[in-house]
C-alpha cells in the first residue's frame, strides 16, 4: 500500500519526512511527480523516484523511495547505486526515505548500516517503521493530502482510539475518484475488525456526507458490477448467435473452436465473426485473419 499512495500524492515522502521522521530542513519545492524508478544500464529498478520542482520548473531534488520488509543485505549497495545514479543523471540531490514495516528488520538495517565504516560510499536512509506511524486525524490534511491518512489508517487500524480518525478518513476516501475511492474503501475498512466496522458505519450515519458517501460508494460499486455483467451477457448472446449461423449453414465447429467462441468477451470481435459466419463454409474462414 505505502507505494501505490505515490500515485495519488507524489509529494508524500515529505510528508513522511516532516511529519514522522521529524526533518525540519526540507526544501520547499512547489511540485511532486514520479519519475521512472529503472536504474540503467544495470537491472535494477528503485520502488518509486519522486523529482521535486521550483515554481519556475527547475528541478529542486529528489527522493527514492522504498518499502522494505525482509532482510536483504545487498540493498546496503543497491541503495547507495540507486542514489548515486539519480544524483549523476539528473544532477540535484537525492534523499533516500525506507519504509520498513518490522521494526526488527528496521534494527537489522540500521546495524548493518552503521557498521559500514570501510565502504567508499555511505547509504544514509531516512528509516521508519509501522511503529512510528501515527493517528492523523485531521481532516483539512486528509482533504489537501489524502494518501497520508489513508496511510495512517493502513497502520494504525487495530489502534483502540482509531476512532478519532473516523472524520478525516471519511474525508480522504470522499476525495477520491470512484475508483480508487472503492479500492482503498476495501483495503482499508475490509480489515476492520468486525466492531470497528461498526463503528465506521455508524460515523457514516452519523453525518451527511458520511450518508452520501456510502451510498455514492455502493451505488457505484453495484454499477460497475452491473456494466460488467452486461457486458458478459452481450457476448454470451453474440457467441450463441456465432453458433447458431454456423451450426444451420452445416458448418463443422471443433469443441475447440466451440469454445473460444463461446468464452470470447470481445464484443467487436464477435461481431466480425458473425458477419463472416454468414458466407462462412469452414471454420477457418470464421476465426482465421
Amino acid at each position: 500500500m505505502p507505494l501505490d499512495l505515490l500515485r495519488l500524492d507524489p509529494s508524500f515522502p515529505d510528508w513522511v519526512c516532516t511529519e514522522i521522521l521529524g526533518d525540519k530542513d526540507v526544501p520547499s519545492a512547489h511540485r511532486a511527480e514520479l519519475y521512472d524508478p529503472n536504474v540503467r544500464p544495470a537491472t535494477l529498478q528503485a520502488d518509486a523516484v519522486v523529482l521535486f520542482y521550483e515554481p519556475s520548473g527547475q528541478l529542486l531534488r529528489g527522493t527514492v523511495y522504498e518499502v522494505q520488509r525482509g532482510r536483504d543485505q545487498r540493498k546496503l549497495a543497491s541503495w547507495k547505486l540507486y542514489v548515486g545514479h539519480f544524483e549523476s543523471t539528473r544532477r540535484v540531490p537525492f534523499s533516500l526515505v525506507v519504509f520498513v514495516p518490522d521494526p526488527a528488520v528496521a534494527r537489522w538495517y540500521q546495524t548493518r548500516i552503521a557498521g559500514d565504516t570501510h565502504s567508499g560510499a555511505r547509504v544514509v536512509p531516512r528509516m521508519f517503521t509501522s511503529a512510528d506511524v501515527p493517528l492523523v486525524p485531521d481532516v483539512q490534511l486528509a482533504a489537501a493530502r489524502p494518501a497520508a491518512v489513508l496511510f495512517a489508517a493502513e497502520y494504525r487500524l487495530g489502534d483502540a482510539d482509531f476512532g478519532v480518525m473516523h472524520p478525516a478518513l471519511l474525508t480522504a476516501l470522499d476525495a477520491l475518484d470512484p475508483a480508487d475511492k472503492i479500492i482503498y474503501d476495501d483495503r482499508i475498512v475490509g480489515r476492520m475488525s468486525p466492531a470497528a466496522r461498526r463503528a465506521w458505519e455508524e460515523h457514516l450515519m452519523s453525518t451527511a456526507v458520511g450518508r452520501r458517501y456510502y451510498t455514492e460508494r455502493y451505488n457505484e460499486a453495484d454499477a460497475r458490477g452491473e456494466a460488467r455483467g452486461e457486458a458478459r451477457g452481450e457476448a454470451r448472446g453474440e457467441a450463441k448467435a456465432v453458433l447458431v449461423v454456423l451450426d444451420a449453414r452445416g458448418v463443422a465447429v471443433p469443441d475447440a473452436e466451440r469454445q473460444r467462441i463461446r468464452e470470447c468477451l470481445d464484443t467487436d470481435q464477435l461481431e466480425q465473426w458473425l458477419l463472416r459466419a454468414a458466407t462462412a463454409t469452414s471454420i477457418e474462414d470464421v476465426l482465421g485473419g
